[in-house]
């Protein structure tokens, strides 16, 4: 199999236990974990370390520093067994920081750090190979880099050339609080949802947010208008998936939350390795709810399992 590439952010993600926080302020005498955890994260990278736990081949394209985040990054991706040749260490650039902070159902809120300009805005077109189209078997994107050149427009040129060149594309829509004021960023979303085979985000805020729609199907329908797939994901209510006149629901998995960091990449990474494999709708989507389960089960934007643990998950809940 040719392998996936995921391109877009990669990032240190500092997690930030404020509810906790806010506990032992009220509370000295009880005992809870308030330390800043750093952590490897970007929501391209963490679909390319899901994938590669799945063990589907794939390659990572993205732009972080070269500093000491930097060399964490890539060493968690080479880790996992992510083909780096395609990231770039900028010297003048740190990598970029983002703030999680997590409240008392640990949901996290995300902070890019700095907010415009980072180094995950920073790949550039020559990072892309000329036959890329030729060497991969699917490209994974998502809205992050959306806000900001030469970043946006490296993205929207590459998913051009893959859907003509025939190579599946998903879009992750993957809105962040400093985007939602940007004009720009909305434009270059809709090129980008056009360009798409498979369309993902939240059936919660971020699919009726883009398709100016209440109803979370009537939302999900006008987006695949032009004939992508799009899956609408709930959280613990589940996900459901549009494939033109076609609606499949697939339940979540009822699981203790540790946190929620890296939930939606681990169940795209799901959903693409199963399509992947010559696997249904159906079982697809219930092998991404049962990834994105086991993901909020543990501490970590990196949570994902490898393909014995979700087999394992799976099994018992035949």
């Amino acid at each position: 199999m040719k392998p996936v590439l995921c391109l877009g952010d990669i990032c240190a993600d500092l997690i930030i236990p404020y509810a906790d926080a806010l506990k032992a302020k009220a509370d000295p005498c009880s005992v809870l974990n308030t330390d800043v955890r750093p952590a490897e994260g970007g929501s391209a990278a963490n679909t390319a370390c899901a994938l590669a736990r799945l063990q589907i081949p794939v390659m990572f394209c993205g732009t972080c520093g070269n500093d000491a985040y930097g060399q964490m990054l890539k060493n968690g991706l080479e880790r996992e067994g992510v083909d780096t040749k395609l990231l770039r260490m900028d010297a003048d650039k740190p990598t970029q920081l983002v703030l999680l902070v997590l409240n008392e159902q640990n949901d996290r809120t995300a902070f890019a750090c700095p907010a415009h300009l980072g180094s995950q805005h920073a790949i550039l077109p020559t990072q892309i190979p000329d036959d890329i189209t030729e060497r991969i078997s699917w490209l994974h994107v998502n809205g992050m880099l959306l806000r900001e050149d030469p970043a946006a427009s490296t993205q929207l040129d590459l998913m051009r050339r893959c859907r003509a060149a025939g190579v599946p594309v998903s879009f992750d829509i993957n809105v962040r609080v400093e985007a939602l004021q940007n004009p720009a960023f909305f434009r270059n979303v809709q090129l980008a949802m056009e360009r798409a085979n498979y369309i993902l985000g939240s059936a919660i805020d971020e699919i009726p947010m883009l398709a100016s729609e209440r109803d979370a199907e009537l939302s999900a329908r006008k987006l695949g208008e032009n004939g992508a797939v799009v899956i609408a994901r709930s959280g613990a209510q589940g996900a459901d998936l549009y494939r033109g006149d076609r609606r499949l629901h697939s339940p979540a998995f009822p699981v203790t939350v540790a946190d929620t960091v890296g939930a939606g990449d681990t169940f795209d990474g799901a959903f693409i390795a199963a399509i992947l494999s010559g696997k249904r709708d159906a079982d697809a989507l219930r092998e991404a709810n049962a990834a994105a389960a086991i993901c909020v089960s543990k501490p970590s934007g990196r949570g994902s399992p490898t393909r014995a643990e979700l087999d394992a998950f799976l099994a018992e809940r035949l």
